[in-house]
């Protein structure tokens, strides 16, 4: 598996830590939060040769425990390798000393057992840390486990003192960093949002993926841009007092409201301690993104919001796009209408999620080569440069046109434009589809080549996300599009499920079946997505069709295209220049979608979007 996560993530986390502000007391402010004088600061030197102190962390063995263990244990590496001293370090589930609660000698990592550990955690949000002394015991903790590990980072460089062999610390100082959300700390008719549950219908995922990933997409969201990390979890869950209800839940205020809803309508409303969320199809995402864009919409950086206006009933309300400053393109690599019929018909899907959209088109696919005589169908190279560039190609080709001039891509002209970009795929990025959105070269074989481009791309800071050869989407797609987004920015983003092709071209029926689902599945969490981000226009889509995949008189399928048999006698079936499937979603997509578009008009619409109309040839 080859995996680039985003190199520059640690170099942008480092640029954001002079625009966290520390909060509290010991910053100059006379008075603490409540308007009352503040205590002087009083400092206090822990001797590190003579010391009683240990260092305590969470004892648990989930993921983040083992997070604060590790960050621990930086500490104490820390602190070792440069004095010699062993400083003593335990667990919070470990039973070593006198009463955990009586002992105060302790540096206390992240979320432990400790009741000062929890006062502390208590107003603190995901990328949020602090560093605070009281009463004896030093407690060091962020609003997640990756805070945490920047909490020690600092007070490894700040508090202490190697050459003397000690810690300076602070009474009455509580040195808190906030870090800058695109909202502020965000309640419901006063009670905090980070009381609340999100909660889906049992089976939604499989049964509907439309409402199951409007609850992951708007827990994404919040903790992206505000901080606050809810849970998410089928209403087979214990009922919890306050809760917001997405789709058709067994809750008691989930039940349907004798007010029609509209085709194109949903409900948001709350029900008592309950938020509702009701809608047909992908409007249910609509609520969703009624809630975060008009009751949570951004008043400034950290600036608090306390939604006291969500209707009290079911009022049906429309979505509205906006003019689009973003855009996101699926492409389904080899995907023909032929193979989503398939899928469904084998019991395989209940129905491809695209089809629930409002502009859907064709889209013919010949590249140069087909349109010069010299083949009869694209290739995924020159397929990827008419999307990327809105330029025909010759097969083989990638980023460059016919003439072997290198032109500009979609990705390139996001980037100029000051957006954040991604590109992301089940293939190696080296692969045909994402070279045309990365690379600039001759050969779509020359691998080498390609990804010395890519590598330079990171390296110079071009491109934010890159993620390929994974199992399935989803993971890596919420990661890369929450990352780009973050804070409002505008962005573009190419992910591709490659093996619908590979599959096909091998006749291999449970493999474009497994294919077709994954890409329904990225697909329903990108409709949620955009939902929520209703500057962005959203186009799905297929670079070519693979095999000739046909429906037989008798109900059942079978490839045509048939090209020749490889050296280890398997069957090997081709492209084909049938018309592929466009889908879409999002301010001006009606547009595209009222006629039989070509690929490269795909590019030129987005590439209008980041303010360019003269785009491809």
């Amino acid at each position: 598996m080859f995996k680039k996560r985003f190199l520059c993530l640690l170099l942008t986390l480092a640029c954001l830590l002079p625009l966290l502000t520390a909060c509290g007391r010991g910053t100059g402010d006379p008075t603490n939060e409540d308007g009352e004088q503040a205590l002087p600061e009083v400092e206090h030197t822990i001797d590190l040769t003579d010391s009683e102190y240990v260092i305590i962390a969470p004892g648990g063995s989930d993921s983040d425990d083992l997070t604060e263990q590790d960050a621990a244990m930086k500490l104490y590496t820390a602190i070792y390798q440069s004095t010699r001293i062993k400083m003593p370090y335990y667990t919070d589930k470990m039973d070593k000393g006198s009463d955990p609660e009586l002992r105060r000698t302790e540096i206390l990592i992240g979320q432990t057992n400790r009741a000062e550990s929890g006062k502390a955690y208590a107003d603190l949000r995901a990328n949020d840390y602090r560093i605070t002394y009281a009463d004896g015991r030093v407690l060091i903790l962020g609003g997640s486990p990756e805070a945490t590990e920047q909490a020690v980072d600092l007070f490894i460089e700040k508090y202490l003192n190697l050459s003397e062999k000690a810690i300076t610390v602070y009474e009455n100082r509580d040195d808190c960093y906030r870090y800058p959300y695109l909202v502020g700390d965000l309640s419901i008719n006063d009670v905090p949002l980070k009381s609340y549950t999100i909660v889906y219908p049992r089976g939604a995922k499989s049964n509907d993926p439309l409402t199951y990933y409007t609850a992951v997409a708007l827990a994404d969201y919040l903790l992206t841009n505000a901080g606050i990390s809810l849970r998410v979890l089928a209403d087979t869950s214990t009922e919890r007092e306050y809760e917001i209800l997405v789709g058709k839940t067994n809750r008691a205020a989930s039940k349907e409201s004798t007010v029609t809803l509209g085709q194109d309508q949903f409900y948001l409303h709350t029900d008592g301690s309950k938020v509702v969320m009701l809608g047909n199809s992908y409007l249910v995402a609509g609520a969703a993104g009624e809630l975060i864009n008009n009751h949570f919409a951004t008043k400034g950086t950290n600036v608090d919001i306390n939604a006291t206006d969500i209707p009290t009933s079911p009022t049906p309300k429309t979505h509205t796009f906006r003019k689009a400053t973003s855009a996101l393109l699926l492409i389904g690599d080899g995907m023909g209408y032929n193979h989503i019929d398939y899928t469904v018909s084998s019991n395989m899907l209940d129905r491809f999620i695209a089809f629930d959209l409002p502009n859907q088109t064709t889209c013919t696919t010949v590249s140069q080569s087909v349109l010069d005589g010299k083949k009869q169908y694209t290739d995924s190279a020159a397929a990827s440069t008419a999307l990327a560039t809105g330029y025909k190609t010759y097969n083989g080709y990638v980023g460059i046109d016919a003439s072997k001039t290198a032109q500009q891509n979609l990705r390139e002209l996001a980037f100029a434009q000051g957006a954040r970009t991604a590109v992301i795929t089940t293939d190696a990025l080296t692969g045909a589809t994402p070279s045309g959105f990365l690379c600039h070269h001759t050969s779509r074989k020359d691998t080498a080549v390609l990804q010395e481009q890519i590598d330079a791309l990171i390296a110079n800071e071009q491109v934010d996300f890159v993620h390929g050869a994974n199992a399935e989407l989803v993971t890596p797609a919420r990661e890369g599009l929450n990352l780009i987004s973050e804070g409002g920015s505008s962005f573009f983003a190419l992910i591709e499920e490659d093996h619908i092709d590979k599959k096909a071209h091998y006749a291999n029926s449970q493999g474009v079946w497994d294919s077709v689902v994954r890409y329904n599945e990225i697909c329903a969490y990108a409709i949620c997505f955009v939902m929520l981000h209703p500057d962005t226009a959203l186009i799905i889509t297929a670079d070519h069709e693979t095999g000739g995949l046909v429906k037989n008189a008798d109900g059942s399928y079978s490839f045509e295209n048939f090209s020749y048999t490889e050296d280890d006698g398997d069957d090997y079936y081709q492209h084909t220049s049938t018309q592929t499937p466009v889908f879409a979603l999002g301010y001006g997509t009606e547009e595209l979608t009222s006629r039989t578009i070509d690929n490269t008009d795909i590019a030129k619409f987005i590439a209008a979007i980041y303010g360019e109309y003269d785009f491809g040839q």
